[in-house]
């Protein structure tokens, strides 16, 4: 698809080094969420809609891996008769590239639901901290209206008049420098939704954070795990930030590949998440506040302050005292006690 005002250069990303990093990725990504699950099951003999969500996006993201170990060879195909590295075209280019540009359609869709599934994981993640806490509830579902929004946002700058139609149409209403420009734009717009969507699921747990009596060490250890996120959100930035200069078609292998790492990056950070059943101790049934020198007279609470006490006690402590009652109302739990996994 070259023109004479396009600079095309070859690919940054080697075929080996791309399904490499495309399988081992998913492998480590795989290992974390197995290793989430397990803590989940052990722990509380269950699994929750956050967990859910983290099985859609691995789902996802195994559907991705198995298209592109089918189709990045014809992606290579492309950047080689574009480069002129291969030249003539051998004669099944047009159907080949054809078929990866709509596959890219699946990719690309793929892709945003993958990263969106794990936000939204993070959400109900985090959702328990709110629980009777009307203000910061209101919140939550603004939060949650925001990310859905954005998806849809995202699914709707897809560039399916480049990737749909026939090699070409695409070469003759995609390979300008406005097109060119216009897909940085939507690449560039895309970034910033969903960097700021992680930093909205960062904000509401931090900023109640440091209102809450415990220790500095338990507050510092439960920063960490809020912002986990932060991980990918610089991913996503880097994700755009690597895209050759204006002047330039974005190199599809070396974009698709961070796009590949940041969707790794995100199921590893979101899995990590687990690891709050290890802040567990001998004190764990204890009242958090009783950490804090015996010495001082306590200040009473506000209501929706012991609310989110007691919240943020369980959520530390692995204990889940929502299950009482009001759970499988509100549909929280994903898996009930008891039920086979099978």
């Amino acid at each position: 698809m070259t023109t004479s005002s396009i600079v095309i250069e070859p690919a940054k990303v080697s075929y080996n080094l791309f399904i490499g990093i495309l399988w081992g990725g998913f492998a480590l990504a795989t290992i974390f969420i197995a290793f989430r699950t397990f803590v989940r099951i052990r722990t509380f003999r269950r699994l929750y809609v956050d967990d859910g969500f983290v099985f859609l996006a691995w789902t996802m993201l195994l559907a991705i891996t198995i298209t592109w170990q089918v189709l990045a060879s014809d992606m290579y195909l492309d950047n080689d008769v574009a480069t002129g590295k291969l030249f003539p075209p051998p004669a099944d280019f047009a159907p080949r590239v054809e078929k990866f540009f709509r596959a890219s359609v699946a990719i690309i869709f793929l892709f945003y639901s993958t990263l969106w599934s794990i936000k939204l994981s993070f959400l109900f993640f985090f959702r328990r901290l709110y629980m009777n806490i009307g203000k910061l509830m209101r919140l939550w579902w603004a939060v949650l209206a925001l990310t859905v929004a954005t998806w849809f946002v995202c699914i709707g700058t897809i560039e399916y008049n480049c990737l749909v139609p026939s090699l070409l149409e695409i070469e003759a209403n995609c390979s300008s420098p406005y097109a060119v420009n216009f897909q940085r734009t939507t690449l560039q717009v895309n970034c910033v939704t969903d960097v700021v969507t992680d930093a909205l699921l960062i904000s509401i747990p931090m900023s109640m954070l440091w209102k809450v009596r415990i220790s500095m060490r338990r507050k510092l250890a439960l920063a960490g795990i809020f912002s986990l996120t932060a991980i990918t959100i610089a991913f996503s930035i880097i994700r755009v930030a690597v895209i050759s200069s204006l002047t330039e078609q974005p190199d599809m292998s070396w974009l698709y590949m961070w796009s590949n790492i940041e969707m790794f990056a995100a199921l590893t950070v979101v899995s990590l998440g687990s690891f709050r059943t290890l802040f567990r101790s001998q004190d764990s049934g204890r009242k958090l506040a009783r950490h804090e020198s015996t010495t001082e007279v306590p200040t009473p609470l506000s209501p929706p302050r012991k609310r989110l006490m007691r919240n943020l006690t369980d959520f530390i402590s692995g204990k889940e005292s929502w299950r009482r009652g009001k759970e499988d109302e509100d549909g929280r739990s994903f898996i009930p006690a008891g039920s086979s996994l099978s």
